[in-house]
């Protein structure tokens, strides 16, 4: 076990307000959130061999400036990754070429020649280019963090075609500890499909509106990968007599408990839980302990890592003094992303429908409810100038983007004076914790 990152990262359990009603049922609103230590200053040098796969989408869609900015992107990935990391390069159009095994990079200079060479071809294999990525990476023997890197601008069309399928399998590598990250390209590949994959696979979703955009979210991506402290986060929660649990992030269920996203130094992974609580469990001992929760992992050299356990009991009052009782604001916070991420998701479902008249409505709705929060305001303002031009398709994928976002995302651990931050002010954040208001474009968006 990793005693390390055990003893110095924290679960720290807070409640919406610190009581609970007696004489009737309650529902709590809880906070969890899970706080890794600083990294230590030798730790990059330190950290083991990652591997990655490069797979990328040759088909005909990409012809052109597309092909040019993946080839980029990937070019950028060769010179930020370090000589000991192993780096494969998949292509993929109706057939696929491994064309690098994942081979310690050193120079880089053969992963480099084979993408000048990448040129546009026909269809699309997404699967089967996934897939030997998976599998490239499963001939490398190190420990540390072994990622796909997966980027198409268009949907599955040759192959195994069927979300589910392809999702079962990236959940089935993601439990052997090789992950999936995607980058969606324009406006007609399948985002639903992309953000599940890395939902199952253990990753993150990304997408460029234009192949201008492409960079800075695989900047965001390889910064992210080289902070990384825990890897495959699990949380676990056990609740008292007459308390039922709610995970409200719509976080992947797995072994008794549920995924959460692997964790950088210096920051935090965090959860919204409602605990639904019996008015006849309230007689008992006070203050009533409600749960208690616990977190395992690995390190990136392959230790276990596990946190916790921590516990909440509340008090049992009298109305009156419960409801002088401060809601705390970082809860609000956080409870806003998870509504507002399933409010997104209701105006997606009413756009694909050609409902605007609905979309307006749920948008209008959404802007009162969440005015005090200003990056939810500011996304919500974003959609409701797509809504006005009936841009249906970036409209989907912004409102599918901000959603998995919204519910899954790693947080600054001081992010209650960081919240009402400008993007310039937050610019000694790293990219990965700063949030955006356009999911599909660059910096400027950021708040």
């Amino acid at each position: 076990m990793n005693a390390q990152l055990s003893v110095n990262s924290r679960v720290i359990v807070t409640p919406m307000r610190a009581g609970l009603v007696a004489g009737q049922d309650n529902i709590v609103d809880v906070l969890v959130r899970i706080q890794a230590p600083d990294q230590p200053p030798d730790s990059a040098r330190q950290h083991p061999p990652m591997a990655l796969a490069l797979v990328l989408d040759r088909s005909g869609s990409m012809r052109g400036r597309p092909l040019s900015e993946a080839k980029r992107c990937a070019q950028y990935v060769l010179q930020t990754s370090r000589p000991v990391d192993a780096v494969a390069v998949i292509q993929f159009d109706g057939e696929v070429d491994r064309l690098c095994s994942a081979l310690p990079l050193g120079d880089g200079h053969a992963q480099a020649l084979v993408l000048q060479d990448l040129e546009a071809g026909g269809s699309t294999n997404l699967h089967g280019g996934w897939h030997e990525g998976a599998e490239a990476l499963s001939e490398v023997g190190c420990s540390g963090l072994k990622r796909v890197i997966l980027l198409s601008d268009g949907g599955a069309n040759v192959g195994i075609t069927d979300a589910g399928m392809i999702t079962a399998q990236c959940a089935g590598w993601a439990a052997r500890g090789i992950t999936t990250s995607t980058f969606g390209l324009g406006n007609h590949f399948n985002e639903d499909l992309m953000v599940e994959i890395a939902r199952a696979g253990g990753g993150n979703s990304y997408y460029g509106d234009k192949a201008e955009d492409l960079m800075e979210p695989f900047q965001r991506e390889l910064e992210l990968l080289g902070n990384l402290a825990i890897l495959q986060l699990h949380l676990t929660a056990e609740p008292s007599v007459g308390v039922h649990v709610e995970m409200l992030n719509a976080l992947s269920f797995l072994d008794g408990g549920w995924r959460l996203i692997d964790l950088p130094w210096g920051a935090e992974a965090w959860a919204m839980l409602q605990l639904h609580v019996s008015a006849t469990a309230l007689a008992g001992t006070q203050p009533m302990p409600l749960l208690r929760v616990a977190v395992r992992g690995r390190s990136l050299e392959g230790e276990a890592v596990e946190l916790g356990p921590a516990g909440l009991a509340l008090p049992v009052l009298p109305q009156a003094r419960w409801q002088a009782l401060p809601a705390d604001e970082l809860v609000k916070r956080r409870l806003d992303e998870v509504f507002a991420a399933q409010a997104l998701a209701d105006m997606r479902s009413a756009a694909s429908q050609g409902d605007w008249v609905h979309v307006e409505s749920l948008l209008a709705a959404a802007a009162e409810q969440f005015s005090g929060n200003p990056w939810v305001a500011a996304v919500l303002k974003s959609m409701r100038r797509l809504a006005a031009r009936r841009e249906q398709e970036r409209f989907s994928k912004e409102a599918a983007y901000a959603t998995r976002t919204m519910r899954a995302r790693p947080a600054a651990k001081f992010e209650e004076g960081d919240y009402a931050l400008t993007a310039e002010e937050a610019s000694p954040l790293p990219a990965y914790l700063r949030r955006k208001v356009t999911q599909g474009k660059g910096k400027k968006s950021e708040l």
